[in-house]
């Protein structure tokens, strides 16, 4: 098949976690012998050339190119409102990248449009097959659906989507919920989970030590870690609430935040505040390809995901794929797409969402118990290796575009 994939956000440079698993999508279609060419917006932080494996073709669509600041999380304050210059810059994008996709389907004879998110993608993949024919699938990811929730003024144009595509995926069952919820026929949506790169997340004691030792971490000093962007439903407020009572019974436990994102001054006046900035590292920013090291060098991975107050919550976090694959003891909160990968006491612990006394007792009790954490350890490797591989995950959506395209090609 030859696939032309719209996005907003695509990695820039090598190491770039923004995006990354779009990266991967692409990736797999690639090994499965498929032709992709990925349409992006073009960034002032792109690196040219920085990653051959896919055809990436930058959209220009804003002078000067330093004003060129759509998608790669920066649309969406904390991810609770849209940011005010995210309406032009949106705007802009979605007239050039439907030329831009009208002149790649009609040279490279595209057989499907993949879509990703909801908006702007979804919409321009939409006009685009409008005037082609093309079959369009589109993926949903999360904000793209809370965004058409949240404004009334998008919720037309995710109508117009959920006519004009083939079919849509989502990566959680409650994200195709809340679809289906805004208009969209439920029998036109498939749940598909995103899938996780197995060998390079595959355990690795000697990467975890060396990340430890760059940390000024000790052998056997009992480490927590959260990863991710700083925003509120990713939970890690209440993840640095639940330290104090941890430090109670393993005063000399450290906690890893990595990422970056709007709330980093508001976490660390929180850690203050609360006394356990000792404890507490803020890595920043980690490069994607440090991940797997960082994830190897931590005792115990949180995914504290939560439901925010403005409505948004994650689809399924990306972490906690990379987790399962790096073999990690998980703690994680019920909601969202989690419980379809975690099973409680199986393959992780699950606690309830905003509850910083279950995430202690939970970092105590796994802190308390190495053959424990062993143990689910690698149950939550078994899981990953049994189906969550990005090769199967690629298959499955490449069957998703198969099937569109045989449809269209019936249709009298």
């Amino acid at each position: 098949m030859n696939i032309a994939m719209i996005t907003s956000s695509y990695p820039r440079y090598q190491g770039d976690g923004v995006g990354s698993f779009i990266h991967s999508f692409s990736c797999g279609f690639v090994a499965l012998g498929h032709q992709v060419t990925v349409l992006a917006p073009d960034d002032p932080e792109v690196v040219p050339g920085w990653q051959e494996t896919v055809n990436v073709k930058r959209v220009r669509f804003m002078w000067p190119r330093r004003w060129s600041r759509l998608g790669h999380a920066r649309s969406l304050e904390s991810d609770i409102q849209l940011k005010w210059h995210a309406y032009p810059l949106a705007a802009l994008f979605s007239i050039a990248a439907v030329i831009a996709l009208l002149v790649r389907a009609k040279r490279e004879a595209s057989d499907v449009i993949h879509a990703n998110w909801l908006l702007p993608g979804g919409f321009i993949g939409a006009v685009a097959s409008r005037l082609t024919g093309i079959p369009l699938v589109v993926s949903l990811h999360g904000s793209d659906v809370f965004v058409a929730e949240r404004y009334r003024i998008f919720r037309p144009l995710a109508r117009f989507v959920f006519r004009q595509a083939c079919h849509l995926t989502a990566c959680s069952t409650n994200l195709a919920q809340r679809a289906v919820a805004l208009g969209l026929p439920p029998e036109q949506i498939e749940v598909v989970p995103y899938g996780v790169a197995l060998d390079r997340y595959a355990p690795d004691v000697a990467s975890g030590l060396q990340i430890r030792d760059r940390l000024g971490l000790q052998a056997g000093q009992p480490v927590a870690m959260v990863m991710g962007r700083l925003v509120h439903k990713k939970g890690f407020a209440f993840f640095i609430r639940a330290l104090p009572a941890v430090l109670a019974q393993f005063p000399d436990a450290r906690f890893i935040i990595g990422g970056e994102g709007d709330l980093r001054s508001d976490l660390l006046a929180q850690a203050r505040e609360l006394g356990v900035q000792r404890h507490v590292i803020f890595t920043g920013h980690i490069p994607w390809n440090e991940t797997p090291a960082y994830l190897a060098a931590a005792d115990v991975v949180l995914v504290p995901s939560i439901l925010d107050e403005s409505g948004n919550l994650d689809g399924l976090p990306n972490v906690l794929l990379e987790s399962l694959a790096a073999g990690r003891a998980i703690i994680a909160t019920d909601v969202a797409g989690i419980p379809e990968v975690i099973t409680n006491e199986e393959n992780g612990l699950l606690v309830p969402q905003k509850d910083p006394e279950a995430l202690a007792q939970a970092m105590c009790r796994l802190f308390d118990d190495p053959a424990q954490r062993r143990q689910l350890g690698n149950a939550a490797r078994a899981t990953a290796t049994a189906g969550l591989g990005w090769e199967r995950i690629s298959e499955r959506v490449a069957g998703i575009f198969a099937a569109c395209i045989q449809e269209r090609h019936e249709k009298p």
